[in-house]
């Protein structure tokens, strides 16, 4: 048996890192079935629940240092775990848990990440001395690759893949159907869904939560729904709400905390997205529900420039425009089927992507394997 460790942002609530775990832990099963998986998470009784595998508590060093003794691998991932944006102390949190593992002989992937920003010499030191100990690199993003090569990061293999999200399987569009009617919200109508977060670092404030509000009332006067949907829902549920309130007509708010699988049947009910939060966009190509993108960060962009979707504003050095974002949303169900079918077209490419991460993983459990075999 292969012991699995997966190091990465879980138990918190945010809908886009468990869309990843979900991924991993699903497509690790479907390569191997000699993988006992453990996760590293804030809240490991219900990781250990969701997906059925074996989790420890993220702040217990102990138990953190013992999951990383007795696995064989440790991923590193998803997500955009190795930068500083967040806090230094993040990063030298993931960067510790690479070096413990290279420590005690363990194999190292970092598995689709995405990559910066990594600021200040130390730092960037730092990743360059741990990143390049690890046996193989898959990254999201080319602009990943780049930074990762700028910091001087070349002896892995490295390879631009993409989030494993584009691997994961909504529930049934009847079970959708099931919790949008529990919520209140009626499916005989064209749906246009709205993912909005709080975001600090904007050019003009809280500029772009009073033009969606103009946005979402236009749509609602046009005789379509407006759903907004919290994806880290303890974060993002209070900025949807401040949203609904500047609406002088009424919208629907998702009610609690959702699945990944349940938020990506949802979406899939969609007619449009218009979304801040990365994975609320990916989830909609999934889907091939046609979306607008709110750009507040680089791997919004680049997800956007690729699947060739339309930019609403981007919200880090200009104004959001109601009636430029209006204008889009009309262009896009005047003209619906040519974004399905371009969705289609890129969202396939991408699903070949992601699924390179578990084939050059596959490959590493079979080293392991081999080892294991040597040793008897």
């Amino acid at each position: 048996m292969i012991k699995l460790l997966i190091a990465g942002y879980h138990g918190y609530g945010n809908c886009g890192d468990e869309a990843t775990l979900l991924a991993m832990t699903t497509n690790i099963r479907k390569i191997a079935d000699d993988v006992e998986i453990t996760a590293i998470s804030y809240r490991p009784e219900e990781t250990k629940k969701e997906y059925d595998i074996n989790s420890v508590q993220r702040f217990n060093a102990f138990e953190l240092l013992k999951a990383i003794i007795k696995n064989d691998i440790v991923l590193s991932g998803g997500g955009t775990l190795i930068q500083n944006n967040t806090s230094t102390r993040s990063l030298i949190y993931y960067l510790a848990i690479i070096k413990a593992a290279k420590f005690f002989g363990k194999r190292v992937m970092l598995y689709a990440n995405g990559i910066g920003p990594v600021t200040g010499n130390f730092n960037r030191k730092l990743v360059k001395i741990v990143v390049n100990s690890v046996d193989l690199i898959t990254l999201r993003e080319k602009f990943s690759y780049d930074d990762l090569k700028d910091i001087g990061v070349d002896k892995p293999d490295i390879y631009v893949t993409a989030d494993a999200a584009f691997t994961i399987q909504g529930i049934s569009d009847k079970e959708a159907e099931a919790i949008l009617e529990k919520e209140g919200v009626p499916t005989e109508k064209e749906i246009v869904g709205v993912c909005i977060r709080n975001w600090n670092k904007s050019e003009y404030g809280e500029n772009y939560v009073k033009e969606l509000a103009k946005v979402c009332d236009r749509q609602v006067r046009e005789g379509r729904e407006v759903l907004l949907i919290p994806m880290q829902y303890s974060k993002d549920v209070d900025i949807s709400k401040r949203l609904a309130e500047q609406m002088q007509e009424k919208c629907s708010i998702l009610g609690r905390e959702y699945a990944p699988a349940q938020v990506v049947g949802i979406i899939g009910k969609l007619s449009l997205m218009i979304g801040m939060r990365l994975h609320a966009l990916l989830f909609a190509a999934v889907k091939r529900v046609p979306m607008i993108g709110i750009i507040y960060d680089l791997k919004v962009e680049y997800y956007l420039d690729v699947l060739k979707m339309p930019k609403g504003a981007d919200i880090r050095s200009e104004k959001l425009e109601s009636e430029k974002v209006s204008t889009q949303i009309e262009g896009i169900f005047y003209d619906r089927q040519k974004y399905v079918d371009l969705l289609d077209e890129r969202v396939g490419i991408l699903i070949d992507k992601a699924e390179e991460n578990d084939r050059l993983l596959a490959e590493q459990l079979e080293m392991i394997r081999r080892k294991k075999g040597d040793e008897k």
